[in-house]
């Protein structure tokens, strides 16, 4: 017998009657599509467009219009990760405008790590103006997942080892297909703690053993995007230790890593820098994560990263530039001496925190890390409450978003990654989500139980009482 409530209405489960709901719903599946070429096909998917209008811009300026339409967004305000946003949001902007005229469009695109919070403001807004597009939001996350798995596989062998037969955009050296290994598993990082998270449902084991391989195959090249879908798969773990997906994934692992130092495989890698499909090669990389490998490729990759960042703090921290940063618009790699691009295209100091110091200074440092804290607390709020509460579909949420921005987090403090729309614009769209889910919870917790009924009905909403002073 279905329960009789108020979120049983047609104002909740009704089809939208209204031309900007139906608006702001079309644009979230465009938005999905965008994201879903991004993670696919990471560089290759940016300069779709027409220079300097690429998809991103102009999907994050059709959003911006859809959310001025929309009813009800000003609420946003009520949030203070939007408060912090902000704030940080306007130091970049003033950051910026000094140095248009003089270094004109490279001063915009450098802003990417602050303008792209865009997609929060307006993701965030669409979720507090219908709660109901949680749940689809959701729903196209899951498709996403196994999309992902069949689809990600052919792009790196189609990169990796058909690079020269791959056509490049008209007026540039970018070829059509691009990915980022480190980019994938902060993907498969997302992917696996949204099984573990229970939003996904049963998984056969096939899906495991396909996303345990995928991991092991991109984690030998990059070591940032093996710690972030680490990290990802032990909060998952944490979050349901009983569970059969992170023990079936680990398993899987183990089995390979067994098997690749039985076997004695060797598989060079087009275009990884001398790395190799192997068991020497991953004893190599998980050495070179906690210390010195004995690899002079790895060992002084880390060596010029970390002393670019030394540079940067004794310039901001301990120098001259503590208030204002050098702003975006001056190319960090040149003016610090470790330019590796004959082009001069590198621009940022492969962390997205040092690119901040950077550009903003130690004032803005603090802003990012209080954008930062106050989604993660939140966040990690929202878990604890939901869990206490037996709300098994909303802690399942909030241990996915935490896990899955973790992985982003981690991905961008090694990497040029989230000063770029391939993580950028995912990262400010986890980011948008928590707002609207952390709203969504206080005031319509019954959004993600659209199927209840008398022989599953949550522990809160048994007990208007207890829901009551939870809302409030």
């Amino acid at each position: 017998m279905t329960i009789s409530t108020k979120w049983n209405s047609p104002q909740l489960l009704g089809v939208r009657s209204n031309w900007r709901g139906r608006l702001g719903d079309r644009f979230l599946l465009c938005l999905g599509l965008v994201l879903m070429g991004y993670a696919v096909d990471g560089r290759g998917f940016a300069y779709v467009g027409i220079p300097p209008l690429f998809v991103g811009e102009a999907t994050m300026l059709a959003g911006i219009a859809i959310l001025l339409c929309t009813r009800n967004w000003a609420k946003l305000w009520e949030m203070p990760q939007i408060i912090a946003l902000s704030a940080f949001v306007a130091l970049g902007i003033a950051r910026t405008i000094p140095y248009v005229d003089s270094e004109g469009i490279d001063a915009i695109r450098d802003g990417a790590i602050y303008y792209y919070s865009a997609f929060a403001f307006v993701v965030a807004g669409l979720l507090i103006a219908d709660p109901r597009r949680l749940a689809t939001l959701i729903g196209y996350y899951r498709k996403f997942a196994r999309a992902f798995l069949l689809l990600i596989p052919i792009i790196a062998i189609a990169y990796r080892f058909g690079h020269e037969a791959i056509p490049h955009w008209p007026g540039g050296d970018v070829p059509m297909i691009q990915e980022k290994e480190g980019d994938v598993m902060v993907h498969l990082g997302g992917i696996v703690a949204f099984w573990m998270s229970g939003l996904a449902g049963p998984m056969p084991s096939v899906w495991s053993i396909v996303l345990a391989g995928e991991a092991a195959c991109m984690g030998v090249i990059d070591r940032a995007g093996l710690v972030a879908f680490t990290v990802a798969m032990l909060l998952g773990m944490a979050h349901n230790p009983r569970g059969k997906i992170g023990w079936k994934m680990i398993g899987a692992m183990a089995a390979a890593v067994v098997l690749l130092a039985i076997s004695n495989f060797h598989v060079e890698i087009p275009g990884g820098k001398g790395r190799e499909l192997s068991f020497q090669q991953i004893v190599i990389n998980v050495k070179s994560t906690f210390g010195d490998a004995g690899n002079d490729g790895l060992d002084s990759t880390k060596e010029w990263r970390t002393d670019w960042w030394k540079d940067i703090i004794a310039d901001t921290i301990h120098g001259k530039r503590f208030w204002t940063g050098g702003g975006f618009g001056l190319n960090l790699a040149d003016e610090y001496g470790y330019q590796v691009q004959q082009d001069h295209s590198l621009r940022s100091p492969h962390s997205a925190h040092m690119t901040v110091l950077a550009r903003m200074g130690v004032p803005g440092l603090v802003l990012w890390a209080a954008v930062q804290l106050t989604w993660l607390l939140a966040i990690l709020d929202g878990y604890y409450r939901s869990r206490r509460n037996g709300d098994k579909r909303w802690s399942g949420l909030f241990l996915f978003l935490g896990a899955f921005f973790l992985a982003f987090l981690i991905n961008g403090s090694f990497d040029v990654y989230l000063e770029g729309p391939m993580g950028g614009i995912w990262f400010w769209t986890v980011y948008g989500i928590g707002i609207g889910a952390l709203r969504i919870y206080k005031r319509n917790p019954e959004t993600l139980y659209p199927d209840m009924n008398d022989d599953f009905v949550p522990i809160f909403m048994r007990n208007p009482e207890r829901r009551r002073d939870r809302i409030v």
